[in-house]
């Protein structure tokens, strides 16, 4: 965004609309003209999960889900060519088990694509072969287990995670395993905290490239559910950390998480504030070896839940997420990405009639969603979407001189003090600066020469009111310009 605060002079209110609709009306062309394709053109009740795609290295695409049919649900898996040919689904499962959530990883190995489900309360991992589908049984106890997840990590390991019964205290746990088609080691993490209705905690794993799993799912007691993060340090190691993860919700129901190949982790959660209110999505950030970032508003002004992440080429993470009004969804999908100064925008992907999108972008930075119907017309379908366009990341916006995320505060809405964080490319003489909505300067906390780099202000508020305001920073020939909220 070029500089919109160039001097201390009042500014006229034409020129802060021009500022809003700089803010509020985002540019993207990528899913305006999606292709989608109708995967199975019958009317018996099909649906999908938050992991049921995956793309391989030569972008094939691997899609799962569950079908309904006469001995109950059935997990069938379908997949194409990158010139979009797509294969006749298969029956994964034996025709006499009922099933459920399937989750779906392609091995960065050989591109094999591996799928686990729940079946009759037992976890199942099933592969291909060239005699058709081969299921194994991962537990089979007297235990409860639902709600499976997979990764697969560089060496082609299998990492498993799902919700368990403890079998002494009957109290739900998350369970893990790493192995292969055959052997498993098995293991429940007694440190996490499900509560007395642990069965909606909904985990998902993802692993870094060496091998050590990182979990999270819904944590806590009816009331104060948060998301909660648990890993090992070692590759199947039974030693676990355990920490619990904010975002500005008051409740978070799920997360999704991605690893990159510097082991930083991305993570993208939805809750709302009690039974009623809008849902939002929060995106957090953990380089390695260091903090958590402060949560960062991708919905926006959209009531959100259920966000699936994924990383384009330059890291930049992008959120998939279905809309909501009350507690109830509106078959809306709805996309989020970062601009170069570290602001969330927010476009349109597809509706009314869509839910449970699951999110991947392939090797040409093009995004991948899979999602059912028939939520509220009762015309049951799968749905392959493809963005028109690459997804946004830093190419798009800039030269690269602009570090991405460059100026942002948190927390929001600011109450006593706020911290605004900023990059700038070459040593400079910095102001920042802080308006009113009628573009009048109201404050200035930073006056001088700083270098290159990251910086972090804090600045209390002493007199001002409640309202929508805006900082300017100046940094050389670098400008940028976002809103924060003050609630007294």
């Amino acid at each position: 965004m070029g500089r919109i605060f160039h001097c201390v002079k009042p500014i006229t209110v034409m020129c802060v609309c021009a500022l809003l609709i700089g803010i509020f009306i985002p540019l993207h062309a990528q899913w305006q003209n999606s292709e989608v394709d109708t995967l199975t053109n019958t009317q018996i009740r099909k649906e999908t999960e938050i992991q049921s795609l995956d793309i391989d290295n030569l972008d094939f695409v691997h899609l799962v889900f569950k079908h309904d049919a006469a001995v109950g649900w059935g997990i069938y898996y379908i997949t194409n060519s990158p010139a979009g040919t797509w294969q006749a689904p298969e029956l994964v499962n034996d025709t006499d088990q009922v099933c459920y959530s399937p989750a779906l990883a392609v091995s960065p190995l050989n591109d094999e694509p591996y799928i686990t489900y729940e079946d009759d309360s037992e976890i199942c991992f099933a592969y291909p072969s060239s005699s058709g589908w081969q299921q194994h049984m991962v537990t089979s106890d007297d235990r409860m287990d639902c709600y499976t997840t997979i990764a697969i990590d560089g060496a082609g390991r299998v990492h498993l995670a799902w919700i368990t019964e403890d079998s002494l205290t009957l109290d739900y746990k998350i369970a893990y395993a790493i192995g292969d088609s055959i052997d498993w080691e098995v293991q429940i993490l007694f440190g996490s905290e499900l509560g007395p209705y642990g069965t909606g905690a909904v985990p998902y794993i993802a692993v870094t490239e060496d091998g050590i799993a990182h979990i999270v799912y819904r944590g806590g007691d009816y009331g104060d559910y948060h998301i909660h993060h648990a890993w090992n340090d070692t590759v199947g190691g039974s030693s676990w950390n355990y920490e619990i993860i904010m975002s500005g919700n008051v409740n978070d129901f799920s997360a999704t998480l991605v690893v990159d190949d510097n082991d930083d982790l991305h993570l993208a959660m939805g809750g709302n504030d009690g039974w009623g209110f809008p849902g939002r999505v929060y995106y957090r950030y953990q380089p390695h070896g260091q903090n958590w970032q402060a949560y960062e508003l991708a919905s926006l002004t959209r009531s959100a839940v259920e966000p699936s992440i994924a990383l384009d080429a330059d890291k930049a993470p992008q959120i998939i997420w279905m809309e909501t009004s009350g507690n109830f969804f509106t078959g809306y999908v709805y996309y989020s990405h970062q601009n170069t100064v570290g602001q969330w925008q927010v476009a349109y992907v597809i509706g009314d009639d869509h839910f449970t999108p699951s999110f991947k972008i392939d090797s040409g930075d093009y995004g991948h969603i899979a999602c059912h119907s028939g939520g509220n017309t009762g015309n049951y379908d799968i749905f392959h979407v493809t963005s028109s366009d690459p997804l946004t990341s830093i190419k798009e916006y800039s030269n690269g001189t602009i570090p991405r995320r460059s100026l942002y505060h948190y927390p929001e809405p600011v109450t006593g003090s706020a911290t605004f964080s900023y990059s700038i490319p070459t040593d400079a003489f910095v102001t920042l600066r802080i308006f009113n909505s009628l573009g009048q300067e109201v404050a200035t906390f930073v006056n001088r020469v700083q270098p290159a780099g990251d910086h972090q202000e804090q600045w209390n508020i002493t007199d001002l009111t409640s309202g929508i305001y805006f900082y300017s920073l100046d940094a050389g020939e670098y400008s940028a310009t976002a809103k924060m909220i003050i609630v007294r």
